[in-house]
């Protein structure tokens, strides 16, 4: 790997051992939409060696405004072999598994098989739950992000922590679907979902376990909450 190349604008922020963990690491992202295509298409630039990228969705014209793996020319393609395509001409380097389906509970042990951390970019407040308890059995950390209109919502969730689970609650759809997303919200949780997932990568201490960061895009106030 030429760390002088390709990552060389990483430096100061990111040392040579931590590139080099990033390139020896996996990461599941499970939903391929808006916030997971963002934060697919991060992970891959900032040198992240396995990803793992699940959805059972096809492009539409309704995802053009958003979503950064669609494209005209690709309406009607699988999200996760659209974002494969896009990510091998980003950086054919990194190694893209692709899963078309939905994420399923009883699936888990396979899908995140030499996994070491996953993202939450799902818009199903039910399946945010069940893919934190995955995780936990697992003993993998989770990085949860949900989107809607101006407004966003980010926190990390640990072996036993099930912050999601208490931050959610019950329900199986968010609001995501009556308020719409325009292009910038998940462009921005994305990139604070990848902030946390390369801490926990590298072996940095993430600052949003056992709380969440509520994101208002339309007044920039962003405001931290604690999980007790």
């Amino acid at each position: 790997m030429k760390l002088e190349g390709r990552y060389g604008r990483n430096k100061k922020t990111l040392s040579d051992e931590d590139q080099l963990k990033l390139a020896t690491s996996c990461v599941a992202i499970v939903g391929c939409g808006g916030l997971g295509g963002y934060i697919a298409e991060e992970l891959a630039r900032i040198g992240v060696g396995r990803l793992v990228l699940i959805d059972g969705d096809r492009l539409e014209v309704s995802n053009l405004n958003r979503q950064i793996m669609a494209t005209e020319l690709n309406i009607g393609q699988w999200k996760v072999e659209a974002a494969r395509d896009r990510l091998h001409s980003v950086n054919s380097e990194v190694n893209i598994e692709v899963v078309r389906g939905w994420f399923e509970e009883d699936k888990g042990p396979e899908l995140f098989q030499n996994v070491d951390l996953v993202c939450d970019a799902l818009d199903s407040r039910e399946a945010r739950v069940v893919l934190e308890r995955v995780c936990h059995e697992m003993n993998l950390p989770l990085v949860f992000a949900s989107i809607a209109g101006w407004f966003g919502q980010i926190g990390v969730s640990l072996p036993g922590d099930f912050s999601v689970s208490r931050l959610f609650g019950r329900g199986e759809q968010g609001v995501e679907k009556a308020w719409g997303n325009p292009a910038f919200t998940p462009a921005v949780l994305a990139s604070l979902s990848v902030a946390e997932a390369v801490k926990l990568v590298v072996g940095l201490k993430p600052s949003l376990r056992h709380a969440w960061l509520q994101v208002d895009l339309l007044t920039m106030e962003f405001e931290r909450f604690e999980i007790l």
